[in-house]
């Protein structure tokens, strides 16, 4: 609408994103959760409507590294002999 706006990148993983691609119903479960745990997390308002998947690029602006949490090992181990 020629106005600015803020735009949150969501990453996930390609192989679930083709999943979502699949379903449009699961598409649209799952970019609503999304935008309400934003909405949570930050405080904001955000419109449930109107959202966009880009369809020629894999995100606007610059893209910063991604850590992923690697799963924590467990407490109790069982050893060998």
């Amino acid at each position: 609408g020629g106005r600015g706006c803020t735009a949150y990148d969501v990453v996930v993983n390609s192989g679930f994103f083709r999943t979502l691609q699949a379903d449009p119903l699961y598409l649209e479960f799952f970019l609503t959760v999304a935008m309400e745990g934003l909405s949570e997390k930050y405080g904001v308002e955000l419109e449930l409507t109107g959202w966009r998947v880009l369809q020629n690029r894999k995100f606007l602006g610059s893209i910063s590294a991604q850590n992923i949490r690697a799963r924590p090992r467990p407490h109790i181990q069982e050893l060998p002999g």
